[in-house]
């Protein structure tokens, strides 16, 4: 599928939300799960005062997810009575002999939550989690017996209200859980993957570049910059006069206040910032 995104042969499919999350856990599961998978869903963060990340969370309760030996990823479990969240992994072989852990990470592209109140999409998912695990199909899931609990929803854009609406319904029915809905965002995968870029072997490279290229073509990267002049901005902006921009299209009156200004040659080769002066 990827290569069809890349080729521009897809048709548009790399847009649902099914294909975005099968192409990009897909690929995750064939790189090491410490350099990607773990890094990326630990930045996942409560909507509480100190914005507590998973890692935070988790480290509370003595468990380092990079200790563990294997995950295993499974799409669409479905639960007979409450539904089936994206994805389930599932953390085991703890290095320390801690128990298995369960994470459920529901994902979204360009849509909302299903479901409000009782029909709320991630609460749903808890449910299914915590009081009814029994009737997954996937017997991996239908038999685990570790940790879980901790749900992760990942969107493109914030999703506060989601979230809120869903742990205010969870905490109504479980008083003894506090917050345990994540929020993640596709794109802090992006960065994840330009941090430990220069990590990689030779053979995840090839698939890191893909799995980059592919999140470029959807849009799933923060704004990186914009495209400004190879020479420092500092001199230019240091000039007495203001800087305006002339596409060479535009007839100026002679004898101006613009006229009088002096022409800036300035080339378009990379991405940079300009944020003046450090000592300002």
């Amino acid at each position: 599928m990827i290569q069809a995104v890349l080729g521009g042969k897809s048709l548009g499919y790399e847009y649902t939300e099914d294909i975005l999350t099968s192409t990009i856990f897909g690929l995750l599961k064939y790189l090491r799960s410490d350099m990607v998978l773990i890094p990326f869903i630990e930045s996942a963060f409560l909507y509480d005062k100190e914005r507590t990340t998973l890692w935070e969370k988790l480290n509370i309760e003595g468990i380092e997810l990079r200790c563990y030996r294997e995950v295993e990823y499974i799409f669409w479990a479905w639960n007979q009575n409450y539904g089936e969240p994206d994805l389930i992994l599932i953390f085991r072989d703890h290095v320390h002999g801690l128990d298995d852990l369960l994470l459920v990470v529901e994902a979204k592209f360009k849509s909302g939550k299903s479901g409000i109140d009782e029909n709320d999409q991630l609460a749903r998912y808890f449910e299914a989690i915590n009081s009814d695990i029994e009737n997954f199909t996937e017997s991996s899931v239908s038999s685990f017996r570790g940790k879980k609990g901790y749900i992760i929803y990942l969107t493109e854009a914030e999703a506060y209200s989601d979230i809120m609406a869903t742990t205010q319904l969870i905490q109504s029915k479980h008083n003894e859980i506090k917050e345990n809905v994540f929020h993640l965002r596709w794109h802090q995968l992006y960065k994840t993957l330009e941090k430990m870029y220069p990590y990689f072997s030779s053979y995840e490279i090839d698939i890191v570049f893909d799995l980059m290229k592919y999140m470029e073509k959807l849009g799933l990267r923060d704004f990186s910059g914009i495209s400004l002049p190879d020479e420092s901005l500092s001199s230019a902006f240091s000039l007495p006069y203001p800087i305006f921009y002339n596409d060479g299209k535009c007839i100026m009156e002679k004898n101006t206040y613009f006229d009088q200004l002096s022409n800036l040659n300035i080339r378009i080769d990379k991405n940079i910032f300009y944020r003046g002066s450090q000592y300002e």
